[in-house]
């Protein structure tokens, strides 16, 4: 059931669809669209709007490129669907609970 909320974009009106270009260090190129990621959904978030990111539609790039005309050369790593949440839908109740910052971050002085 979850698979098929994932392909009909949790039933988001929108959809963004994050590719990026393959050269040089790939890693730090994949950081930065991760960084723009977090900032979309932290914007959306900022005027009552809601983001899902899905890892599962980088499965179809291929596709995305075809229909929307993107350069092969692009590599997609994921989409966002987003859009007003439906706040009485049970997705919207569930919670993911959350370890302590220092159960994962090693701080120095």
């Amino acid at each position: 059931m979850t698979m098929l909320r994932n392909l009909e974009f949790f039933g988001a009106p929108h959809a963004c669809l994050l590719f990026m270009p393959s050269f040089y260090d790939s890693v730090r190129i994949a950081g930065d669209v991760g960084m723009y990621a977090q900032t979309f959904l932290l914007s959306l978030a900022a005027h009552g709007l809601g983001g899902v990111p899905q890892t599962l539609l980088g499965f179809f790039a291929e596709t995305a490129r075809e229909v929307l005309g993107i350069d092969p050369s692009l590599k997609m790593l994921f989409g966002i669907s987003f859009g007003y949440p439906d706040l009485d839908s049970a997705a919207s109740r569930y919670w993911i609970g959350k370890t302590a910052i220092q159960d994962h971050v090693t701080f120095h002085k």
